[in-house]
C-alpha cells in the first residue's frame, strides 16, 4: 500500500477527489490533506508519502514551488501536478521539476482511478528494481577477498575445529609454514598532525595504508596472514617453530612499527598474545593480544606489549586518593589550571607506578568525574554537558591512554573554571540583555534569523535557546513575533500605511502571511484591528 497526499485549495475538488476515489482498491492510502503548499510540506517529513498529488496555484506555496522542494528534498516521492490552467509554461516548469504526471481539471472518478491504477503499477516496478539492486549489491560485497577477511576474524574470535580450518585454508590459498602459532594486534595511536585536517576518505586511506604495510612485512618477508578488523585493527597470525617464534614476531613487529612511523608519521601500539601449538588455539592468543594492546591505557601510545610483560599490583591507596582530590578540586576552584594540571599528572605518575589495572584506573577516574560534577550542584543538564559531554563516562572508555586522560581532565577543568567565573560575574545576564537588544534593532529584517544573535552574543544555537528561554520566559521566535506584532499595532493605530507596507516594515515580505500571522495572535485581522483602534465596525 503507497501513501498518498492531496493539496488543493478548492475544497470541492479536494473533497471530491476524496470521496469518490476507493483508495484501497487503487493500493493507496490517503495520508493527509492540505490546502497550501507550505502546510503540506511541513507534513511530508512526518507523514512519508510516496505520491504528492497537487494543485498549482494555491496561497502561501504554490504547486511548482512545492514541487521544487520536495525534488531538492525527498528525491523519491512522486509529484503531480493537477491544475485548470492548460497553459504550457505551466508544463515546461513542472517537467524540470521532474513532475511525474500533469492533469488538468476537471477530472472525474474513473480518470483518478486509471491513473492511480497506472502509478501503483509503476511504482511497483521501480520497487522491484530498487531490490534487485539491493540483491546484486550484497552479491557483490560478498567477494572473495571479503569472505576471506571475515573467515580470518571469525577464526580468531570463535574456536574452529581443525578440519575447518584445513578447509578454508585451502579455499583462500593460505598457508602457515610451522608448528606454533600467536596472534598480533595493531592500532593507530592518535593521528597526530594529520587529524583535525583530514577527510574521511584520507583517515581511510591512512587506515589501508598501515594495513599495507604490516602486510608486507608479516606475508611478504615473515609467515603471517594479515586482515584488518571490522573495528579498523590489523591483525596477524604469524606461524613457526617454538624456538625462534619470539625473536621472530618481536622483530617484525619492530620494523612495522619503525615503518608506520617513518612513511605515515603515525605512531603505532601493537599487542601480542602467548604462542600455542595447535591454530585452533590461535582465538586464545587474539584475546591475550587485545588484553596487552589495551594497556596502552596506563603505557602510553607507541609501545609493543606482549601478555607475558604486563605485571600487575596494588592499586591507589585510598587515604592517597582523598587527599589528592581535596588538593584537585581546591585548585579548581581557585581556578589555578596548572595546579590543577600538575596534580593530574602527579596522579597519572601514581597509578603508572603502582602497576594499577585498566579497571582500577577506570574506577578511579569514574569517581573523579562524580566529584567533579558534584562541584557544579545547581547547573542545569544543559550546563552540564557543555562542559562534560552527553556522556563522560562512555567518553573516558573510548579514550587509549591515561595521558588522553589527562588532557580531557584539564580540558574539562578548564571549561569548569570558564563557568564558575561566569556564575559569579553574570555574565549570562549581560548576553541575554545583549541578544535583546540586538533583536529589538534588527527585528524588522525578513532574513532575521536565530543564527544571527547567536553569532553576534558568540553562544551556540541550542544553548543560546535554553539561556533565552530561560530569560525571558518566550522561545526566540515567540519574542520575535511579539515584537514585530507589537510594532505592527503601533503602524496600524497611528499610521495610515497599507498592510503590505507595515508587513514590510516589521519583518514580513508576504503581507498574506503577515496577515495569517496577525489573526492567529490577535484575534483581528490587521484591517479589522485598525478599525477597532478607530471605533469603527468591522464589515
Amino acid at each position: 500500500m503507497y501513501r498518498l497526499m492531496i493539496v488543493d485549495d478548492e475544497d470541492e475538488v479536494r473533497e471530491g477527489i476524496i470521496q469518490k476515489t476507493d483508495w484501497q482498491a487503487c493500493g493507496f492510502e490517503l495520508v493527509g490533506d492540505f490546502t497550501n503548499g507550505r502546510d503540506a510540506l511541513d507534513a511530508v517529513a512526518d507523514l512519508q508519502p510516496d505520491v504528492i498529488i497537487t494543485d498549482i496555484c494555491m496561497p502561501f506555496m504554490d504547486g511548482l514551488e512545492l514541487a521544487k522542494h520536495v525534488a531538492e528534498e525527498h528525491r523519491d516521492i512522486v509529484v503531480v501536478i493537477i491544475t485548470g490552467y492548460e497553459d504550457f509554461e505551466y508544463a515546461k516548469q513542472a517537467i524540470r521539476l521532474k513532475v511525474k504526471e500533469y492533469l488538468l481539471k476537471p477530472i472525474n472518478a474513473r480518470e483518478i482511478t486509471a491513473f492511480l491504477q497506472k502509478m501503483k503499477q509503476e511504482l511497483d516496478e521501480q520497487q522491484q528494481k530498487k531490490t534487485d539492486l539491493r540483491y546484486l549489491k550484497i552479491q557483490l560485497n560478498e567477494s572473495l577477498p571479503l569472505l576471506r577477511e571475515r573467515f580470518l576474524e571469525k577464526m580468531v574470535t570463535t574456536r574452529l575445529s581443525p578440519d575447518e580450518i584445513e578447509q578454508k585454508f585451502r579455499y583462500f590459498d593460505l598457508e602457515l609454514i610451522g608448528s606454533s602459532y600467536v596472534a598480533i594486534v595493531g592500532d593507530m595511536d592518535e593521528m597526530m598532525q594529520h587529524s583535525r585536517t583530514l577527510g574521511q576518505l584520507d583517515r581511510e586511506l591512512l587506515k589501508f595504508a598501515v594495513f599495507n604495510i604490516m602486510q608486507e612485512v608479516f606475508e611478504q618477508d615473515g609467515n603471517g596472514i594479515v586482515f584488518r578488523t571490522r573495528d579498523d585493527k590489523v591483525a596477524i597470525v604469524f606461524g613457526g617453530h617454538p624456538e625462534q617464534m619470539d625473536v621472530q614476531a618481536q622483530t617484525l613487529v619492530g620494523q612495522a612499527q619503525i615503518s608506520v612511523n617513518k612513511y605515515l608519521n603515525l605512531t603505532l601500539s601493537i599487542g601480542i598474545g602467548r604462542t600455542y601449538s595447535e591454530l585452533a588455539d590461535i582465538a586464545k592468543s587474539y584475546q591475550e593480544a587485545l588484553t596487552a594492546l589495551d594497556h596502552r591505557f596506563i603505557l602510553g601510545n607507541n609501545r609493543i606489549i606482549s601478555i607475558n610483560d604486563i605485571a600487575y599490583g596494588k592499586q591507589m591507596n585510598t587515604i592517597t586518593y582523598e587527599e589528592w582530590e581535596k588538593r584537585l578540586i581546591a585548585a579548581l576552584k581557585t581556578g589555578r589550571s596548572e595546579l590543577f594540571a600538575q596534580e593530574v599528572q602527579e596522579w597519572m605518575e601514581d597509578l603508572r607506578q603502582n602497576h594499577s589495572t585498566i579497571e582500577e584506573c577506570h574506577v578511579s577516574i569514574y569517581k573523579l568525574i562524580v566529584s567533579l560534577m558534584n562541584v557544579l550542584v545547581g547547573t542545569t543538564t544543559m550546563e552540564q554537558k557543555l562542559i562534560f559531554g552527553d556522556n563522560p563516562f562512555a567518553h573516558i572508555a573510548g579514550l587509549k591512554t591515561l595521558d588522553q586522560v589527562k588532557a580531557w581532565l584539564v580540558q574539562i577543568s578548564q571549561r569548569m573554571m570558564t563557568h564558575l567565573v561566569d556564575k559569579r560575574s553574570h555574565v549570562t545576564k549581560s548576553q541575554m540583555d545583549a541578544a535583546v537588544t540586538y533583536i529589538n534593532g534588527n527585528y524588522m529584517d525578513e532574513d532575521f534569523s536565530l543564527q544571527q544573535v547567536c553569532s553576534h552574543i558568540y553562544l551556540s544555537i541550542s544553548y543560546f535557546s535554553a539561556l533565552f528561554k530561560q530569560h525571558s520566559g518566550e522561545t526566540f521566535i515567540e519574542y520575535l513575533t511579539r515584537i514585530r506584532l507589537e510594532k505592527a499595532k503601533e503602524l496600524l493605530t497611528l499610521t495610515s500605511l497599507k498592510t503590505y507596507d507595515i508587513a514590510a516594515r516589521v519583518g514580513y515580505g508576504d503581507p498574506q502571511y503577515f496577515s495569517v500571522i496577525f489573526k492567529r495572535n490577535m484575534g483581528l485581522t490587521p484591517k479589522d484591528y485598525r478599525n477597532s483602534m478607530k471605533g469603527e465596525p468591522s464589515l
